[in-house]
């Protein structure tokens, strides 16, 4: 094998590799109640590139390599879209089917321990406007509880706009992370949305004084709700940021800090964060912040016809060191910085759930060395989580250790190696 090989997927020989094997121990025997979530069988039809495809991956670490365009992204996609119903490209269910075909089909058998019976399959089926999901061989109309089965987290190169672009798609990152822990945000995102449609449309319209009273009384408790809920994930996420630092200080050299801040408040995220994350009741203390806000805007939003406060214009303010890291990182330094932010949210999901999430890496080699890659995948060893990583180039052949599947892919068709 060429050496240029073992560059790419590096020996976990990271001196650190012990330190996060017993921190992440202590971490999590107490919250830790079930063995990790596995995927042990994956079937796909008319999925992307592949007409048909077989896979059974390891339990560990899953190599998928093979040249541009072979089709690896496509897999990790598929293991994604089962699991959360949506693609990480942002494409359309339409875009995920076969050319020249009219629906697909996913099915995957996941498993907490090796040779279980007890377990869950999910089967997604698409085909024009229809869609079925089931969850056990029986049709799931409730998609909250379909999403709850397994948990994926996903980095890919696209991930990088979570730090160098606009609030909106931090939002729906942290919330998406949130989510996962405690599905009851879903819901309430979902009411908060229908409830500014609904202030804004009364804005526009011009409506009196006491409609919108009754409205804004609503909208207020609804705000208040999502920004609490927020500043407490925050909170620990925080904490798994920590330990991330001390694990990659050598290659950040700074401290990661996110701060949360709140349009239309007019204070400072730190001012923010104490008023509405430091009391008893934090959703009490968000909506009297909110409250003020309203007041403030009340002129502005009937001029203007649209509501100028609330957490849908909220950001997740990430800095290295004291400097935002849109500006001041470095491309390698914003990819190291946005895996970060993705394995903190994995160790915050087991700290709440008890459980690991699977994680699934896109193309990590890229703009990382070979510290860095084997610093990310020592920490990842250590949580025992599933891991699938894919790369153009074939691993070592100890990468990831004896038991590791090796996954060849060119043009569609895949081959164990």
């Amino acid at each position: 094998m060429h050496i240029s090989h073992l560059h790419v997927f590096p020996q976990i020989h990271s001196p650190y590799y012990f330190y996060y094997s017993l921190i992440l121990k202590i971490q999590t025997q107490e919250t830790r109640k079930n063995p990790p979530v596995r995927l042990v069988r994956l079937a796909l039809r008319h999925f992307r590139n592949y007409p048909a495809l077989s896979l059974e991956p390891a339990p560990g670490f899953n190599y998928l390599f093979g040249p541009n365009g072979a089709g690896k992204t496509n897999l990790l996609e598929a293991i994604h879209f089962l699991t959360r119903l949506r693609s990480f490209r942002r494409a359309s269910r339409r875009g995920m089917i076969e050319e020249g075909q009219l629906g697909m089909y996913l099915r995957g058998e996941f498993r907490r321990e090796e040779g279980a019976a007890a377990g869950v399959t999910l089967e997604a089926a698409v085909q024009d406007h229809e869609r079925k999901y089931r969850v056990n061989g029986k049709e799931e109309g409730d998609l909250l509880s379909y999403l709850d089965q397994v948990h994926t987290a996903v980095f890919f190169p696209e991930s990088l706009q979570i730090v160098k672009e606009g609030p909106a798609l931090r939002r729906a990152f942290f919330d998406r992370a949130l989510a996962a822990e405690n599905p009851a945000h879903l819901a309430a995102a979902r009411e908060y949305n229908r409830l500014l449609a609904e202030r804004n449309r009364l804005l526009k319209g011009g409506a009196n004084s006491d409609i919108l009273a009754v409205w804004d009384r609503r909208f207020l408790k609804s705000a208040a709700r999502i920004v609490a809920r927020r500043q407490r994930y925050l909170g620990s996420l925080r904490g798994h940021l920590a330990l991330l630092e001390c694990s990659l200080a050598s290659a950040l050299g700074r401290r990661i800090e996110v701060e949360y801040t709140a349009e239309g408040t007019g204070l400072s995220g730190e001012t923010w964060e104490h008023l509405a994350g430091g009391e008893e009741d934090p959703e009490a203390a968000a909506e009297a912040v909110l409250a003020q806000s309203a007041a403030r805007a009340a002129a502005e939003e009937r001029r203007r016809g649209v509501t100028q406060w609330g957490p849908h214009l909220d950001d997740f303010r990430i800095r290295l060191g004291t400097r935002r890291a849109r500006d001041a990182a470095s491309q390698g330094e914003q990819r190291l910085l946005t895996l970060a932010l993705v394995m903190a949210a994995a160790g915050s999901f087991r700290a709440a759930r008890g459980e690991e999430p699977i994680i699934l890496l896109d193309d990590l080699s890229s703009e990382l060395d070979e510290r860095c890659r084997g610093d990310v995948l020592g920490h990842l060893a250590a949580t025992g989580a599933q891991v699938f990583i894919t790369s153009t180039e074939a691993p070592g052949s100890r990468a990831g250790g004896a038991g590791a599947g090796r996954f060849h892919i060119e043009k569609g068709i895949l081959s164990a190696r």
